[in-house]
């Protein structure tokens, strides 16, 4: 059994409309939302990293300024994930892994903070962005230098770990409807990962089973918000301009609206919805 906790690590915006259909035209607000997890034997492990400061320094110049215009960022330091970490006594030594669902920058901005973590992501997500670099780079959301540079010497690639066999109810659910392997991370069936890829190449979700026995789903940006996959609204088209894959990104959407539809009871948490927090 795992314990977690959420926390926001800052937050950016963005007009309604273009997140949510049907939605009018207001500044939505959408928080970088930072996992940490308790595993009995791997100790804590953190899924993403949010914001930090770092993210005004890297977008101060062209091209990666753009990335700042189009999605307004606010995150002081006391936001950081380090900062609240260390509130609550655990600092960064402590954090023994980081699964990083993908290489946006609201993902990835604290990797820098955790000099001694090892990184679990996906090979093909790394392999998109490794060689990217300035206007290709902010294409992809993706900012270099927010990359530690030994991390290929710290990573574990999820597509490296064992497929989980047929499981429990709710996992032979999750497998019906996605019809995709799902990864066992430490090979005790504490956490399953699963290709969640559309809004980024390589994008993963994390499953596991709390201590009260509740299935939690991390889906990262496959959806933004709970409504979304709730009332079955998706983004305006106009959001698909930053997709990676819009055909993979509709399929894995729809797949968690009929996944809600059948096991009310799996908590669906997307990365930017202020819901989990209320």
């Amino acid at each position: 059994m795992l314990t977690y906790k959420l926390f926001q690590t800052g937050h950016c915006t963005h007009n309604a409309k273009i997140a949510l259909k049907g939605e009018s035209s207001y500044e939505m607000k959408f928080p970088a939302m930072v996992a940490l997890l308790k595993h009995p034997l791997k100790g804590y492990i953190l899924f993403d990293t949010g914001y930090t400061e770092r993210f005004y320094e890297e977008t101060a110049k062209f091209p990666f300024s753009l990335y700042a215009k189009i999605t307004p960022v606010y995150v002081k330091a006391e936001d950081t994930i380090l900062a609240q970490l260390e509130k609550e006594n655990i600092h960064a030594a402590d954090i023994r892994y980081i699964f990083l669902s993908h290489f946006h920058a609201d993902h990835m901005c604290g990797l820098k903070d955790f000099p001694n973590s090892v990184f679990v992501c996906s090979k093909e997500a790394f392999q998109s962005i490794k060689n990217k670099k300035g206007i290709r780079a902010a294409k992809s959301a993706y900012i270099p230098n927010l990359l530690p540079n030994d991390f290929e010497d710290r990573v574990l690639f999820i597509e490296d770990a064992k497929i989980a066999p047929v499981g429990n109810h709710t996992r032979n659910i999750i497998s019906e409807v996605f019809q995709k392997p799902l990864y066992d991370l430490w090979g005790d069936g504490s956490c399953l990962a699963i290709n969640l890829s559309g809004h980024a190449k390589g994008q993963f979700g994390l499953i596991f089973e709390n201590d009260s026995k509740e299935t939690v789903f991390l889906v990262a940006d496959s959806v933004w918000r709970s409504t979304a996959f709730r009332e079955n609204r998706p983004p305006n088209n106009i959001a698909y301009l930053i997709m990676d894959n819009v055909k993979e990104y509709k399929e894995n959407f729809e797949k968690i609206v009929r996944l809600h539809k059948l096991q009310k009871e799996i908590k669906i948490i997307p990365s930017h919805c202020e819901e989990p927090f209320q």
